[in-house]
Formats: C-alpha cells, structure tokens, sequence
C-alpha cells in the first residue's frame, strides 16, 4: 500500500532498519526493512578488481563484493573501479573495514566515517521529517523517495514539553504543548507521578518529546523499574526511539521548522542533528552530495593542505575588510548589506575545494561546493524573504524565520569549515579565496558608493553604512542595485537610520569599534549592536535603562535636534536612575546578574562573584544569578547573594557597586559625546574614515 508522509525516526536494530513514520492522514506506521550496510575499498596497483571482490568474499560477514565504478575525487576526473561491499549486519560492519583495511590487495577505504544509519539515509536520498511517499506491505518497507515540498509549515507532529525535577524524588511533573502553555500537572508520591506519566505518554501518543536534559531519561526509567514500571519515552517499547527527543534548549533556539531545516540538511535524524557541532553538520551533508554524485567519500584524514611560508600566509590570508568606524552621531545611514556574502561567493564564483589553485580559481567545470550551498542559500532567500510578506506576530513568519536562520547558521559554517584541518575535503585556499573576494567586492561597493556622492561611515566585511543628505530609501536601493550589478553578488538595503552613533573601543573611545553602534530606524525602532542590551548578563534594570536613554536621546527632529535637546534629556534620565539606586528605590530583583558557568565549580581557580554564588546555590541552567550585597567586604561569601534568596520584598543591593555599574553602561552610549568623567557640557568627537577609494 502507497503512504504519504513524514519520517519520524529511523534506526537500526539486529539486521533490519525500523522506520516510524507519521502519514497526512495523522496515522503511525512502523515498517521494518533488511538492511546490509555498505562500503567501498579501492584494488591496490595492478589489482584487478574483480580479484578484490573475490578477495574479499572469502570473508564470512560479506554478503557480496561487486565491482562498480566511481568518480575517485571531487575534480570527477576520472572514473575509478572499485569493490562495492555488502555486509551481513550493522554488527558485523566495522570488523569487515578492518579486516579490508589490513588486506594488501586494498589501497583505501570509502564510504565510511558516518553512522550506518546515515549512510542508510544518505543512500535512500530520504531526510527525517521530510515528506516522503512509501510503499507498506504486512510491516515491511518496500521503497521509498522524496517528495518536494516547499511549505513554511513544519509537519503537523504532537509535541509535549515535560518538566521534571533536577534530582531526588520524582513528585511532580509539568506537562506543556508546543507554545508552552500548561497542560498537566502530575503531583503526588514518586510511584504515582511515574504511573500518571506513563499513562499520559500511551494516552497522547505525542511524536516529539522535549526535555530540559535528555540525559535524564535513563535515571527517570530506572526509577519507574522500582515501582514495577515499565516506563519509556519512545514508541513499541523502545526507550527513546519511535518518537523524536529534542533538549529543551536546541527547541527554543530552532523551533520545529528551524529543527526540520537542519535534519533536512544533514539527512540525520532530528534528534541526533539537534546538537550536533559546526563541522558534523557539514561533513553529514556534503558525504550525501559526494555519494549523488557517484564520488567516493574519503576517510577523515583532512583534505588538500598546501605549502606556505609566513610571508604566503600574511599575502593571502588577511581575513575580511574592515572600513574604521567615524565615531560619533550621523543622520540618514543606509546599511547596504551583501545578502549571504560568503555562501553567494562560493555559490555564484565557483569557488570550491578543487577548483581554487594557485593560478586562480577554475570557470570550466561546476564546483563540488556549490552543489549544495546554491540550493541551500536559495531556499534561505526564499524564505527571509517570505518572512517580509508576513505579519510578525503570525505563526507562518515564526516558521519563516526559524528556518531561514537555521539555513543561515549552516550557511556560514559552509564557510568557515571550508578550510578546517578536520574537513575530508578541506582545501585552505578556499577559505583564504572567499576572503578575498569578499575584500574586493567590499571596496567596490565602496568606490561606487564614493562615485555617486554618498560618505561612508562604517563598513565591516559585508556591510557599508553610508549617508548622503536627503537621500531617500529609493536612493539606497538604487546604489544596491548598481553595486549588485557590478560585483555580481546580491546586495540590498538592510537598515535605514534616521540616527546612527558609532561607537569606540573602551580602552580609546576615540578609536572606531567593529560591530558597536546603537541607532534609531526610519520606522521608529531603536537597533543596536555590541553594548550591554546585546549581553546576556545584563541586569533587567540596566537594559531598561539603557532603552530608556536612547528613546530620549533621539527624540528630536534632526542631528541639532539630537546634541542639543535630546542629549540633556538623556542625561537627566540617567542621573535620575543614579538616584534611584543611591537611595535603594530599585527592585533587587531587577538587578540580578546572570552568567554563564563554562566548567564545573571545582574547575575555578578563583572566587570570581559568579563562581561564589553558585557555590551558594544559585546555579540555575547553568548560569549563576545573583545579585552584588557587599561587594567590597573581605570575605567574597558575602560579597554576593544568589538571587533565589531575594524573597518577594526584593532585598538590599549594594548602592556603590550598582551606581559604578548603572554609570559605565550610560556612558558606553555617551562616550562619543561626552569626557569620560563628565556627564554634562557635550562636545562631540570627531573620527574620519580612511580612504580605500585606491585599494
């Protein structure tokens, strides 16, 4: 019988692969199919293949060795005969590679590398939770293929959320839908939490399970076994597997669509790709196009190195271009920013592992790279730009920026893995070669910009921010659209500001600072980069503050406006705030302070603030929250208080240590305009950009 659907998990157990798949009418199949893993060995010099088959037949677990013949590199110079290996079992698989491995009538290995279940995947062409078309007959698999599918929504999958206690007993557990609103409440002994949780799951049937750590499965079964439970989280007995188990923190960060978009990319199963590193993601997907494209996949030995002396490396590996920032305020910017730049140059120039040489890079054969990051970055466009179209608040522009943000992320990885020692593919000009390319397409839009009267201001790898009096959003589309034309690159305009403050580096506030700048929008939205709003561990109250401070300070009509109304509005605001914290008018809970715990406790060498009050108890999720007591007293015990210690009345804060801090985060958004000990009496600073019109 034909199915529509969407693969849920696939895994593999004994000699068969099971499949769970949920179908458009809303119903879950579980198939089976024989598998026989595979891989690919290499004759060595003067060995005729067939010899090798017969070699390698003698061993009991090959179920067959057949010759087949394969690109030997990803140049797809020529073809190579190789040995195409069949093995009884995913068990019986990696003492079969050895056993080729140690063979002299073998060169190399392919094909291996990856789980089986990916290279199952892989040789299907068949991605978890896309949509797919099978064929069912009494519990087996009969083939499968996928299906094109272009839609925002993700699969229509039950998702539960469920929140259970850290340690010790299990007496309660919070049970929530996607959006995170209640739905459960277990509460009683631990035997009937348990029993009211395994109940739940067989009652609602859910296909995706998000926990705060997935680690914790193991410890909540062996519990239920106490009480005679036979408690799991996955389907047909399974402990995990049938259904998709995602943390807690992966699902917030991606979504369901961002999720899909990964899983999709990688052929992975969604619960594997989640938390995958950079490079893994990577590596997964250009083994598929490699395997599309009849191209033997090396071992993980890193790709081509080449030789370079220090005087090579600083010619050619100067990384992006960066134009320096004019500190202080500036009217009408247009932030014309290179759509995907990296990712638009490998994708648009050919730019590949082996078409860059030292001659330059080769026009006469489509890259291997290219394969994959063009269709990738094409469907990211769509949606970003779909995203445009759609109405924020709506569900369909939450998947649309979910997924474009996803792609987005591997994206860029594309880039930075491209010259990775790690890569099976790697070659360290390309990295080198996207860089430079990149420079030269920025000073371009430079010298167009420059030729057409417009100033630059600022510009950072793939952005200019430039200004012209009176020039209209039409103006800067215009100067996007003559600089797409000339670098062949897509460009656009990103922000337009009706007030931009560049700001400076800390140490020399008169030096321009990469990527720290606050501003105000055309459409009346303030849009910032690099100052305390932007940080994590950023009080609540400074955040506030700081919104506070640049609402008053750009509310005015023009730059005038600015320096000489809404900068000593701005100030009065602050010093008002100083005020409240000197006198202890602040709500302690406003200005807990939360950091990140990079190590175990016992790892710190010193009593940092952070350190000490997690030794207190204030660790939540890995981070410390606390807020500062005493932070001058001698014994660093009581210099800090863990925040779950506040009480509902707030608490007492230390007022110094927060007017210290209140004080630096104002003047990180005054420091263009005012002395560094002086928040009245404005006097701007002025900085100019270099000239790279000659570069």
């Amino acid at each position: 019988m034909t199915h529509r659907g969407w693969l849920l998990d696939p895994y593999i157990r004994g000699k068969d692969v099971h499949l769970w798949f949920r179908t458009v009418e809303g119903e879950t199949l579980h198939l089976t199919e024989r598998h026989r893993p595979r891989f690919a060995a290499q004759p060595a010099l003067g060995l005729a293949v067939e010899g090798l088959c017969y070699r390698l037949e003698e061993h009991k677990m090959v179920h067959s060795a057949q010759p087949v013949e394969r690109y030997a590199s990803i140049s797809k110079d020529r073809l190579e005969r190789v040995a195409d290996v069949r093995v009884d079992s995913v068990q019986s698989l990696d003492r079969v590679v050895e056993y080729a491995r140690g063979l002299r009538e073998v060169k190399e290995v392919f094909d291996v590398g990856l789980s089986p279940i990916q290279w199952y995947l892989i040789e299907k062409g068949v991605a978890p939770t896309g949509l797919c078309e099978f064929e069912a007959e009494g519990g087996a698999l009969r083939g499968m293929k996928a299906l094109e599918d272009d839609g925002v929504e993700p699969p229509p999958l039950r998702v539960i959320l469920i929140r259970l206690p850290d340690a010790g007993a299990i007496t309660s557990a919070d049970v929530y839908d996607a959006e995170e609103t209640p739905l459960w409440k277990l509460r009683g002994t631990e035997g009937s939490v348990l029993t009211g949780l395994k109940e739940l799951l067989e009652r609602e049937d859910p296909d995706v399970i998000i926990l705060d750590d997935t680690g914790s499965i193991r410890w909540v079964t062996q519990k239920a076994v106490q009480y005679g439970l036979g408690l799991t989280f996955g389907r047909g007995g399974e402990l995990t597997h049938g259904r998709i188990i995602l943390g807690y923190h992966s699902w917030v960060d991606m979504g369901l669509a961002g999720l899909q978009e990964r899983s999709l990319f990688t052929l992975a199963p969604m619960g594997v790709s989640s938390d995958w590193e950079a490079g893994k993601t990577i590596d997964s997907r250009q083994c598929y196009e490699a395997h599309r494209q009849r191209i033997l996949v090396p071992e993980m030995k890193g790709g081509y190195i080449s030789s370079m002396n220090a005087w090579d490396m600083v010619k050619r590996d100067r990384g992006g271009m960066l134009f320096t920032p004019q500190v202080g305020l500036h009217e009408n910017v247009g932030c014309i920013d290179f759509e995907s730049m990296f990712p638009s140059i490998i994708s648009r120039r050919n730019v590949s592992y082996e078409t860059v040489t030292e001659e330059g890079v080769d026009q006469t054969h489509p890259g291997f790279m290219g394969l994959f990051t063009g269709p990738t970055l094409e469907r990211r466009f769509r949606f970003k730009h779909k995203r445009k179209q759609l109405e924020p608040s709506s569900r369909e522009w939450a998947w649309c920026e979910q997924r474009q943000a996803s792609l987005k992320l591997m994206l860029v990885v594309i880039y930075g893995y491209s010259g990775c020692y790690a890569n099976r593919f790697a070659n360290v000009q390309v990295f080198q070669e996207i860089n430079r390319q990149a420079r030269q397409a920025l000073v371009v839009a430079l010298n167009i910009a420059l030729a057409r009267g417009f100033e630059v201001v600022y510009g950072n790898t793939d952005a200019l921010y430039t200004k012209k009096p009176g020039a209209t959003e039409a103006d800067y589309d215009e100067l996007a659209s003559e600089i797409a034309e000339a670098t062949g690159l897509p460009i656009k305009l990103d922000k337009h500001f009706r007030f931009l403050t560049l700001l400076g580096k800390n140490t020399d506030p008169l030096q321009g600072a990469s990527n720290r700048y606050y501003g105000k929008l055309t459409d009346g939205s303030l849009f910032y980069r690099g100052i305390e709003l932007r940080k994590h561990d950023t009080p609540l109250y400074m955040n506030h503050l700081q919104e506070r401070v640049m609402a008053t300070l750009f509310d005015a009509e023009d730059g005038e406006g600015v320096m000489s109304v809404g900068l000593p509005r701005a100030l009065a605001v602050a010093n008002r705030a100083f005020e409240d914290l000197r006198r202890g008018r602040v709500d302690a809970k406003e200005l807990v302070i939360s950091k990140r715990l990079s190590r175990e406790l016992t790892h710190y060498r010193s009593l940092q603030a952070h350190v000490v009050a997690a030794m207190l108890g204030a660790e939540e999720e890995g981070n410390s929250r606390f807020i500062y007591a005493n932070s001058e007293n001698s014994n660093p015990y009581l210099r800090v208080k863990p925040s779950f210690m506040l009480g509902d009345s707030g608490g007492k804060y230390d007022r110094r240590k927060y007017v210290e801090l209140a004080r630096r985060t104002v003047m990180s958004l005054f420091s263009p305009f005012l002395g560094e000990d002086n928040l009245a009496g404005p006097s701007v600073r002025e900085s100019r950009l270099e000239d790279y019109s000659s570069v």
